[in-house]
């Protein structure tokens, strides 16, 4: 016998808001909340803290019982004007001496002035160098100003600055050797190719003027005893206005100070943080690593190794991210030498070859020194 299906019973599974909604049933839910809400106008009409407009809007009135942590200061900051305010506390100090006055009569902002702070960019954090020993401080003041005077020395004193400012920053950078003397003699191994130009072109042949040594002295004392110079920015490299490198291209110009143009790394090389190497405090011996008289001897092609000469007195930093090999055992062995004599360091001995033809060439460029030999 099959079961029979009751369709009038009440189903559990069925929504109760589909229901349709009696009609007595609604009109009880209505009296009840016209009920509250009356009730609610009474309790507040019966407390007078309430007072309501009809039609407009309302507002409300709370009784204030304040009682000031302080009556003293509570009744000077409420005195009508400071003689009133002094009657109540003597010891008040006068109102000209904060100084405040003074800030209205500051002269308007200068828009050209921010808008060059704008293209510069941020500015180096202040940092004293502080050699381990005094003969390190020696070495890096020396260098320091070697540089500034034959890379700035018809400059003024903003010029030097912004010489003296690049090299501290690429001292800090971790793309350059964390030494001054490093960074300065950075590449002055081989003639010509150096990071400085005066390092290996000879320039240092020049005897120096005594009054722009002890000018660019002073820009480097100041330099290295925490003096931030804001005009070049975070900036490490810079060449003259007569030429435009390559290399230009890829960096972002921060200003034109005197004869110089500077750039900053792009990107986050650019920026503060990465200014985060540690300073080590021991100077490498003052170069240059080339005797002068070898680099005098190269340019006028007397002898030494050939090499690609850069534009004389150009001044151009070229953006090698490489640290500089370290000094030779010849240059290390006379650590305690005069400053600011050259290194005597041997010249490098000829290559020679087994085939005699290719003795003949001549003399060899150092990248294809090693041309056909077995990679080890």
């Amino acid at each position: 016998m099959k079961p029979e299906l009751n369709l009038r019973a009440q189903s559990p599974w069925l929504d109760p808001a589909a229901e349709p909604t009696r009609g007595p049933k609604r009109r009880w839910w209505i009296g009840l909340a016209l009920a509250s809400l009356f009730a609610c106008l009474a309790l507040v009409a019966t407390t007078g803290q309430l007072r309501a407009y009809v039609p407009g809007p309302y507002s409300v009135s709370v009784p204030l019982d304040f009682k000031p942590y302080d009556p003293t200061r509570w009744a000077i900051m409420n005195a009508e004007d400071y003689e009133a305010a002094l009657k109540i506390d003597p010891t008040l100090p006068d109102p000209a001496s904060v100084g405040f006055a003074d800030a209205t009569a500051l002269p308007p902002a200068d828009p050209s002035k921010l808008q060059q702070e704008a293209f510069v960019g941020p500015a180096a954090t202040p940092y004293v160098f502080r050699g381990v020993t005094a003969l390190d401080r020696e070495r890096a003041h020396y260098c320091l100003t070697a540089a500034i005077y034959y890379e700035a020395a018809s400059e003024s004193d903003d010029g030097m600055r912004g010489v003296a400012q690049t090299i501290l920053n690429r001292v800090r950078h971790p793309s350059f050797p964390n030494t001054v003397c490093g960074v300065v003699f950075q590449g002055s191994q081989r003639v010509g190719v150096c990071q400085f130009t005066f390092s290996c072109d000879g320039a240092m042949a020049r005897a120096p003027s005594k009054p722009n040594w002890l000018r660019a002295s002073r820009v480097a004392s100041a330099a290295l005893n925490g003096h931030v110079f804001p005009g070049v920015g975070l900036a490490t490299h810079y060449h003259t206005q007569a030429i435009w490198p390559r290399w230009g291209k890829s960096l972002v110009m921060t200003n034109i100070v005197g004869a110089h143009i500077f750039h900053r790394w792009r990107g986050r090389w650019g920026m503060p943080d990465a200014f985060r190497a540690p300073y080590l405090g021991r100077e490498p011996v003052p170069g240059p690593y080339t005797p002068v008289a070898q680099q005098l001897a190269v340019l006028r092609g007397q002898g030494g190794a050939a090499t690609t000469l850069l534009p004389e007195g150009s001044g151009t930093l070229a953006p090698l991210p490489d640290v500089a090999p370290a000094p030779t055992p010849q240059a290390m062995a006379q650590a305690e030498r005069p400053i600011g004599t050259p290194v005597a360091a041997p010249a490098a001995p000829a290559k020679t070859y087994a085939d005699p033809r290719l003795n003949q060439s001549g003399q060899v460029r150092e990248e294809y020194n090693k041309s056909g030999e077995w990679i080890r």
